[in-house]
């Protein structure tokens, strides 16, 4: 249901807000992060466009409706409207930002599992990677994967070994940090490219194995995008996505069981960027 007036009252405490709509008030509930991202925008009174659950429900002795999407806040000044959000922007915005890609890195990364009733402080280490460049024409231009040595042994326990399906003899032929260190090191020198990647976890878990193996941190963070993040930017949607679920729904197929493979999971990724690219574009020539 879309409805539409002018914000007169924010409760942060409750996260919730009202406007008038039709003659009638509505309270407007929003879950924690949302608030976090749209809330400081309420303070002025500004102008919204959202999309709420059709039946209200009762929250703190207050019937509230439950946000959806923000379709645009705007504030009314002397001078001129000032866009404070606007989902059709946003979009376009994501177009641009997907067709000016050239040269993409697909990651995917399987980590190490605390071992089982451990009480000291644990930090995963990459266990196994999958890669993938892509040219600006689609093409593979370089694709590796490989098992990687952990540089504490407690990380190759019975909980990573069966998350991974793997047996401890399968990491004799498992190539070293440093070998996967210096290889993405040179894939990012070679081709300096984005680095997307399902979720952030990847991410985090790179920055610290940096300084889990005493070397010096390569220029991921500024490159790094969150495929997840952009997918649900455009659809204009606080629900996080799985990997496996966007590539069913996009592809109208059910994927295989998730066998925790890097590289199978980097190709999902890239065959997922490669859809969501044609369905932005197609968007736009409607």
């Amino acid at each position: 249901m879309l409805v539409y007036g002018k914000v007169f009252s924010v409760s942060p405490k409750n996260r919730t807000f009202k406007i008038m709509y039709k003659n009638r008030i509505y309270t407007l509930y929003l879950a924690t992060k949302a608030f976090r991202d749209y809330g400081p925008y309420f303070y002025d009174g500004p102008y919204v466009v959202v999309r709420v659950e059709k039946t209200p429900r009762l929250i703190k002795n207050t019937l509230c409706y439950d946000i959806r999407k923000f379709v645009k806040i705007k504030n009314y000044t002397f001078r001129k409207d000032q866009i404070l959000f606007d989902i059709g922007i946003v979009r376009k915005e994501v177009r641009d930002f997907v067709n000016k890609q050239e040269n993409k890195i697909f990651i995917d990364l399987e980590f190490s599992l605390p071992p089982n009733f451990s009480s000291v402080r644990y930090y995963a280490e990459i266990v196994q990677y999958g890669i993938i460049v892509e040219n600006k024409e689609g093409e593979i231009i370089f694709e590796d994967s490989s098992l990687v040595k952990p540089l504490k042994p407690t990380s190759l326990n019975n909980r990573t070994l069966k998350f991974l399906s793997r047996k401890f003899e399968d990491f004799n032929d498992a190539c070293s940090y440093i070998e996967f260190y210096q290889l993405l090191e040179r894939l990012i020198e070679e081709y300096d490219a984005k680095i997307f990647a399902w979720g952030r976890n990847d991410l985090f878990t790179m920055e610290k194995s940096f300084s889990i193996n005493h070397l010096s941190k390569l220029d991921i963070r500024d490159r790094y995008i969150n495929l997840m993040n952009v997918i649900k930017t455009f659809s204009n949607t606080k629900l996080d996505l799985g990997l496996f679920n966007t590539y069913e729904e996009y592809t109208g197929t059910e994927a295989k069981k998730q066998a925790h493979d890097a590289l199978e999971d980097a190709y999902m990724a890239r065959e997922i960027f490669n859809m969501f690219k044609e369905k932005v574009n197609k968007y736009f020539s409607r």
